[in-house]
C-alpha cells in the first residue's frame, strides 16, 4: 500500500512539473511574440482556460479575430467583473464590425467607471462608425474633458470642426493638443489643412513643411504645397513639390494641369503645354478649363492654328462658355490673313452673344485692322 501510494505522489510531482513546464514554454512563447505555438502549448494545461484571456490575445495578434472574441468570452466566465478582459473584448467587437455588442460592452463598462476616457473615445468611435456623430462628439468630448491631453479624442473633435469649417475651434484643440504632443503629425496636418481652406497659404506652407521635417513624404503634403506656394507666386517651389506628388502618382490629372499652370507662370511654356496635354488624356470629365489654357498656351508660342483647335475642343465640351468662344475668335483675328473673313467672325461673336463684355475687345482689335489696311492702301 505504501509503495502506492508512493508511486502516485510521484506521477502527481511528475505531472505537476510537467504542467509546470508546459505552462512556462506557453509563458515564453507568448513573450516573444510567437503566438501560434503559445496557443498550442497552454491547450495542453489542465485547465487552459484560466488563461483564456491570452489565448484570445494570441488569436488576436495572428489575425483569427473570431477566435480571439470567442476566447475572451470564456475569459470573462471565469472572470465576469474584470474591466480590462472585457474593454480588450470591446476593441475587438469594435475592429471586427460588431458594433451593437461594442457599444452595449461600452456602456456596461462606463457604469462601472465613468472616469476612464478611453471608454467615452471608444464608444464615439462606434458613434462614427454607426454614422451617429453629434453623439459620438459628446463622447469625444467627454473623453478630452476627462483628460485634456487625450491626443486621439483630441484629434476627432478637431478633425469635426475641421469638416464644418469651424475654424477656431480647429485651432483651438489643436493648440491645446500639442501643448503635451508638440509632434503629432495627425493634429499639425488638421491645422496645415484649416489654413489651406482658409486660404491662409503662408501659415499652411510653413506647417506642411513642419510635417516633411517629420517624415511625412507623402503625395498628399507635396501637392498642397505645391498648390500654395503657386497661389503665393512660388512658381519654381510649386513645381518642385508637384513634381514629387508625380513621383507619388503619375496619373494625377489635376497635379500635372497645375505643373502646366505654373510652367506657364514662368514662361516655360514647352512645358506647361506637355503637363496640359497630359492631363487632357488623363482626366475623365468636362474639359473646357484645359482645353482653354492649351489654347493660350499654343497662342504664347505664336501656334494660332493649334490654339483654334484647342478652343473648338473647350466649345464641344462646354458650349455655354462664353468665354472659349471669346478667345477662339480673338486667335481667328490674328490668324486670319482676309479682312472680311475677320469681319464676319466678330460679326457671329456679337450676333451669338449680343450683350457680351468681350465685344469691346474684339470690335476694338477689328478696328484696329481695318486702319492698318486703310494706312496701307493710302501709302
Amino acid at each position: 500500500m505504501k509503495k502506492i501510494i508512493v508511486l502516485v505522489n510521484i506521477l502527481l510531482f511528475v505531472s505537476v512539473n510537467a504542467q509546470t513546464t508546459v505552462l512556462k514554454t506557453a509563458d515564453s512563447l507568448y513573450d516573444y511574440g510567437n503566438f501560434s505555438k503559445a496557443i498550442a502549448f497552454y491547450n495542453q494545461l489542465d485547465n487552459p482556460l484560466d488563461y483564456a484571456d491570452k489565448i484570445a490575445k494570441s488569436y488576436y495578434y495572428i489575425g483569427n479575430y473570431e477566435q480571439a472574441i470567442d476566447y475572451y468570452n470564456k475569459a470573462l466566465l471565469n472572470n465576469p467583473n474584470n474591466q480590462l478582459i472585457k474593454f480588450e473584448q470591446c476593441k475587438l467587437l469594435f475592429q471586427n464590425g460588431q458594433l451593437a455588442k461594442a457599444k452595449t460592452h461600452l456602456l456596461d463598462l462606463i457604469k462601472a467607471d465613468q472616469s476612464n476616457p478611453n471608454y467615452y473615445y471608444y464608444l464615439g468611435l462606434v458613434g462614427n462608425a454607426s454614422d451617429d456623430f453629434e453623439t459620438a462628439q459628446d463622447n469625444f468630448l467627454k473623453a478630452y474633458q476627462l483628460d485634456q491631453t487625450h491626443q486621439n479624442a483630441i484629434f476627432e473633435l478637431a478633425k469635426y470642426s475641421l469638416q464644418k469649417r469651424a475654424f477656431k475651434k480647429v485651432e483651438d484643440y489643436v493648440n491645446k493638443g500639442l501643448e503635451s504632443y508638440p509632434n503629432n503629425k495627425k493634429l499639425i496636418g488638421l491645422i496645415a489643412q484649416k489654413h489651406y481652406l482658409n486660404n491662409e497659404y503662408h501659415e499652411s506652407i510653413s506647417q506642411f513643411l513642419k510635417l516633411l521635417d517629420l517624415g511625412e513624404t507623402t503625395k498628399f503634403v507635396y501637392e498642397k504645397l505645391g498648390y500654395c506656394y503657386g497661389k503665393v507666386y512660388y512658381y519654381s517651389k510649386a513645381i518642385k513639390y508637384l513634381d514629387l506628388a508625380l513621383k507619388s502618382d503619375p496619373k494625377d490629372a489635376n497635379n500635372h494641369y497645375l505643373l502646366g499652370v505654373n510652367y506657364e507662370q514662368i514662361r516655360k511654356y514647352d512645358l506647361a503645354e506637355k503637363h496640359v496635354l497630359e492631363a487632357i488624356k488623363l482626366l475623365d470629365q468636362p474639359l473646357d478649363e484645359q482645353y482653354a489654357k492649351l489654347g493660350v498656351l499654343y497662342n504664347l508660342q505664336d501656334k494660332p492654328a493649334e490654339a483654334i483647335q484647342a478652343f473648338n475642343n473647350a466649345i464641344k465640351e462646354n458650349p455655354k462658355s462664353e468665354s472659349n468662344y471669346f478667345f477662339r475668335t480673338f486667335t481667328k483675328l490674328d490668324y486670319f490673313k482676309d479682312l472680311d473673313a475677320k469681319q464676319k467672325e466678330v460679326q457671329k461673336f456679337n450676333n451669338q452673344f449680343p450683350d457680351s463684355k468681350y465685344s469691346e475687345i474684339l470690335n476694338l482689335k477689328l478696328a484696329k485692322f481695318k486702319s492698318e489696311k486703310f494706312q496701307n492702301k493710302t501709302e
